[in-house]
């Protein structure tokens, strides 16, 4: 189960992270210039004159972490690994090895399959920096490709509880929950991954699973009543089965199958009974932030962005156009009131 699109998006993320704060940590002026040189020279994709640029800066500067990592990215994006390799694992050694350097560490060893040194360069980051979930999400990436799929998303879980703002853990999640059907994990953190990188090329893809996910996890709970098995979710027990539970009472809402529409309905009567009956005992951020859209007058607008487009195009495009004010309206309060996962809210259970 590779997730490459996710896994490139990664890496490219690791080069682009890098800021005009970064100058900072280069002393001499000559070789910040080189600096901003060998950068654009890796946004133009012309490696081979960003590798020149950067050992020159280097050789100004030997002692600079900071150059000595980007060169190394660079070799690695031609495939150099060799020299990637010579480059990046003596930096692992410093007291003043970053996350990033972790990162591409194990991404290099990786890529050389030597598998033992990656997982030993990202535990060794994870130790130093146990709240990063760009190192946690590295880690899941390295065990999804040994085929350790159950270790993966357990790295990627941890990667959640102790980072809850790092969005990419909640796209692995959300695809590694729709393929082994745990629609409900799927949606919750599908729709926080949306959140966290709406503008994110893979938003599209995460909106899919999230609309899927409802039309199985509906369709399973109508399947329990049809067994005499509304019982399996026991009121209350946890935060996934009083999840459960509401949406159990909630079944005949999408009679008829599910659609933009319907699901809106559903999604309301859901915070309506999740508020009387759970809230208190389960605080959830994403569940607070869509009821403060209903108290804004934007979640219709809300649902219609979410799954609109993959319902029925042509008449989302209508409702767009026809409603075309609330629409800008509801982006700029999207864009101004972004999402924040919070750190004590960690419910899934393995």
């Amino acid at each position: 189960m590779l997730y490459m699109k996710g896994f490139i998006l990664h890496l490219f993320l690791l080069f682009v992270i890098t800021n005009v704060n970064s100058q900072q940590l280069i002393l001499n002026e000559k070789a910040r210039d080189l600096y901003q040189s060998a950068k654009n020279f890796m946004n133009q994709k012309d490696y081979a004159n960003a590798i020149m640029v950067y050992n020159q800066a280097v050789n100004i500067e030997p002692d600079n972490l900071f150059l000595r990592r980007e060169l190394a990215f660079s070799y690695y994006m031609v495939q150099d690994l060799a020299r990637a390799e010579y480059v990046i694992a003596p930096l692992l050694k410093l007291n003043d090895a970053d996350e990033e350097t972790f990162r591409l560490a194990c991404n290099i060893y990786t890529k050389k399959k030597k598998i033992d040194d990656a997982e030993s360069a990202i535990n060794k980051g994870i130790k130093k920096f146990p709240h990063s979930g760009s190192l946690y999400a590295e880690k899941g990436n390295l065990l999804n490709s040994i085929k350790k799929y159950k270790s993966a998303t357990e790295a990627w879980e941890e990667g959640v509880k102790m980072d809850p703002s790092y969005y990419m853990n909640y796209y692995y999640l959300a695809k590694v929950y729709s393929f082994t059907k745990k629609y409900l994990w799927a949606i919750l953190y599908g729709e926080t991954f949306i959140n966290l990188e709406s503008q994110s090329s893979n938003t599209q893809e995460i909106k899919k699973i999230v609309f899927e996910s409802y039309k199985y996890m509906m369709a399973e709970i109508n399947h329990l009543t049809l067994e005499n098995k509304t019982d399996k979710f026991e009121k209350g027990k946890d935060f996934t089965d009083a999840c459960m539970h509401v949406y159990s009472q909630l079944k005949n809402v999408v009679t008829g199958g599910i659609q933009t529409d319907n699901l809106i309905m559903l999604r309301t009567r859901f915070l309506m009974e999740w508020n009387k009956q759970y809230a208190l005992q389960y605080p959830f951020a994403l569940f607070d932030f869509q009821q403060r859209m209903i108290g804004n007058g934007f979640f219709d607008c809300y649902n219609r962005w979410l799954f609109g487009g993959l319902d029925n195009e042509k008449l989302y495009k209508q409702w767009a156009q026809k409603f075309a004010k609330n629409m800008n309206e509801f982006d700029i309060y999207l864009r101004s009131k972004k999402f924040k996962p919070l750190s004590n809210q960690y419910y899934q259970r393995s």
